[in-house]
């Protein structure tokens, strides 16, 4: 009986307690359905205490912009000793290959298959000039024919579609027994990208029989060519060598050493200087901040019908966030 009694007691708690949990749902629920209907009868009524409050909501942030990815210019440069018509001529060393302008197109065609958009050339004397002026398409040159005689064997070429012309000028150089050329460098503007570098070309005295002794010659030269590296380099735009500088190991420590260039056939100056193996004489080099990522010698039959040179390319990537200083400030050689 006595469990009876608490069994029942149990469960009457037990009911009131659901009972008082559905009234307190429904009041709940009247109340919200209350404030839904005063809310529709009024919008701007002030809603009463126990009614839901509308939360004002603050707008997202903008998100922002990605950031452009930094211009890299690539390209591909080349050191392009074309052998000078004289020398092909009745009676010249080389008078088994075909004239100046006869080997213009075969080279050409070389810078076409390394897609090479700019050239350092040498030896262009004048009716190769004039035959690039007259046949070559696409392509302008400094100084090519505004020097006359042998004061244009030394030009910077370059593709128009690739590159556009800022400023040009020229050097004074000691040729051979000290006559001076003079020698070209320009400042170009890559179209894609719209990143600056300047381009320069030389030719240094070799010592030969009608010449010989020249290294004194050759030695100033390379006395003017730091000094105008070192101008080039303090404006913070990149710039490139291209040349013939008839030597070798010597060329390239003393460039090195001096300046911030490295050379495209490789090698190190931290003090103590570790030319390339199989150091050229037609050389290229480029500015530090820059990358040579990948480097030919063109020795091939075409090269060889073309030029008693072989030919240097450099490929180059320029990274414009290296360079984010750049002065385009102009600069002169001085005399």
């Amino acid at each position: 009986m006595v469990r009876f009694k608490l069994g029942m007691a149990t469960l009457m708690v037990l009911l009131v307690a659901a009972a008082g949990t559905g009234s307190w749902w429904a009041s709940e629920l009247d109340a919200g359905e209350g404030t839904h209907s005063a809310d529709q009868r009024d919008p701007g009524a002030v809603a009463s205490a126990g009614a839901v409050r509308p939360v004002a909501l603050s707008a997202a942030p903008a998100r922002p912009r990605p950031k452009a990815l930094p211009r890299v210019a690539r390209f591909a440069v080349a050191s392009f000793n074309l052998l000078g018509s004289s020398h092909t001529e009745p009676g010249g060393h080389h008078a088994h290959l075909a004239s100046g302008p006869q080997r213009l197109p075969g080279a050409m065609a070389i810078l076409a298959g390394h897609d090479v958009s700019v050239a350092g050339f040498q030896e262009f004397q004048p009716d190769q000039r004039a035959a690039f002026e007259r046949d070559v398409k696409g392509w302008a040159m400094f100084p090519g024919l505004a020097m006359k005689g042998r004061g244009g064997e030394n030009s910077v070429a370059w593709r128009t579609s690739t590159w556009d012309l800022i400023e040009s000028d020229t050097v004074p150089i000691p040729y051979f027994n000290g006559r001076i050329r003079e020698m070209p460098f320009v400042l170009l503007r890559h179209r894609a990208t719209g990143l600056p570098a300047y381009f320069s070309t030389f030719h240094n005295p070799a010592d030969t029989r009608a010449f010989p002794n020249q290294q004194r010659f050759r030695n100033e030269a390379t006395d003017r060519q730091v000094a105008l590296f070192k101008k080039l380099e303090a404006t913070g735009i990149p710039q490139f060598v291209t040349g013939d500088m008839n030597e070798r190991d010597e060329y390239f420590c003393r460039v090195t050493g001096a300046t911030g260039l490295v050379a495209a056939a490789g090698g190190g100056n931290n003090g103590r200087c570790a030319p390339p193996k199989r150091a050229p004489i037609d050389w290229i080099f480029g500015s530090g901040q820059a990358q040579f990522t990948d480097y030919t010698v063109d020795r091939s039959p075409l090269a060889r019908r073309t030029t008693d040179h072989p030919v240097s390319i450099a490929s180059v990537a320029v990274d414009a966030q290296r360079f984010a200083r750049a002065s385009r400030a102009r600069v002169s050689a001085g005399r």
